[in-house]
Parts: C-alpha cells; structure tokens; sequence
C-alpha cells in the first residue's frame, strides 16, 4: 500500500476589496470599481467598537452612496442591505483625485409673484347744497268801496236793520317738498394688463486660466579657443 500524499494549495493572495473590508465584501466588488471609476471615494475608518456608532454618524452627515441603490442604477442584483460610506465626486468630505477641476456657473432665474399697489375705494358720504328757486303766489285781499249814491235812491224795507256783509281773504303761500331720484352710477371694476419688464442682474462662472509654465533652462557657455594671428614677412 502506497503512503498517503496530502497536497496543500497555495494560498491566494486577498484582493483589495477583501483587505479593505477584512473579508469578502457583501456586494460584487464590480459596484465599488465602478463607482471609484466615476469619481467616488471610499472611505473606511478603523476605530474601537464603541466609537463605531459616532464615528458613523459623522459619515452619515456627508450623504453617503447607498451602495444597493447604486447597484441598481448599474443593473447588479443584490441580496443584502449594506450601505458603504461612499462620498460622492465633488462634495465637502473628499474630492477626487483623477485631475479634473469641474466649474460651476449660475443661471438667471425669473420668476413672478403678486404684489399689492394699493387699492382703490368708493364711499358714498351726504353733502347738503343751499338751493334757492323762485315761485309766484296768489293772493287775495278785501278792499272797502264806497260810493256815493246821488241819484235819490229810495230805502228798502232792510233799512235801518242790522247787516253783516263778510268776505274772505285768500293767499297763496310756498310748500317746500323734496323728492330723490337716481342721479348717476358708480362702480369699480379691474383691466388686466401685460407689460415687458427687462430684469437685469449679475450670474457667476468660474473659468480656468491655462498657463503653460516653461522649464527652467540650464545655460552653457563655450568660449573658442583664440588663435594668436601669424604674420608673414
């Protein structure tokens, strides 16, 4: 019977991913070589077990990548829920580091809103007018005739008894009445109207200078040999 021979394998060599998680990452590492191709950060922070919770608060305050949804934007199914601190290209907590400067400007935004100007208002108020107008009147008064009477008249048999003759004396005095009518109308009422107004203000941009700066240039200096003249007699 031969003897037994017991083969060991070499030991592979843990990728990055594995060294920086201390195992097999949770997602398929194509998310996170993605992701650190487009611009992103990985973070890690190794610290105690009880400032864990702080230290990942703060990274929370940054707005990290949730790593599933990331994993969907590329069309890789997941199984686990496992959110990595990844800060997006650009923000406040790591910039990233492939050479590009991204600028940023500003567009003008106009918009409108409904502003009181004041209002107008009708109020109707008495005002008293003096007025004057001129009227005829009638009247009728009593005069007193006497006649003389020279033709001999006889007396009727109503002479020498008591008489009493009695007239009425009429006039006409002014009655003031007042009567109301409607006399004119008034109402408010709004026209709408549309005016251009041309806004005018200050938008920034950044935009880069490119300056090409030359090496410093090293200068050499050759001195000819001088060659005394030779005179011929």
């Amino acid at each position: 019977m031969g003897a037994a021979t017991t083969t060991t394998a070499p030991a592979q060599e843990k990728g990055f991913w594995a060294r920086t998680f201390g195992g097999e990452p949770d997602h398929d590492t194509s998310v996170y070589d993605r992701s650190v191709g487009s611009g992103s950060t990985v973070v890690t922070v190794q610290v105690p077990d009880e400032h864990v919770t702080a230290v990942t608060e703060i990274l929370e305050k940054h707005s990290p990548i949730d790593i599933d949804e990331r994993a969907s934007s590329y069309g890789i199914a997941q199984t686990t829920t496992t959110q990595m601190p990844v800060a997006a290209a650009g923000s406040v907590a790591v910039a990233p580091t492939d050479g590009v400067m991204q600028l940023s400007e500003e567009q003008l935004v106009v918009g409108t809103r409904v502003v009181n100007r004041g209002s107008t208002r009708i109020r109707r108020f008495v005002v008293e007018t003096p007025v004057e107008q001129q009227v005829t009147l009638h009247e009728e008064t009593v005069k007193i005739d006497r006649r003389p009477v020279t033709d001999g008249r006889p007396v009727t048999g109503q002479a020498f008894a008591d008489k009493t003759i009695e007239m009425t004396e009429t006039g006409e005095e002014a009655v003031v009445g007042k009567t109301a009518h409607v006399y004119e109308e008034v109402g408010l009422h709004k026209e709408a109207a549309e005016r251009v107004e041309t806004v005018k203000d200050t938008v920034r941009r950044e935009d880069v200078k490119i300056e090409k700066v030359p090496g410093e240039a090293v200068s050499t200096r050759t001195t000819a040999p001088v060659t005394p003249s030779t005179k011929k007699i």
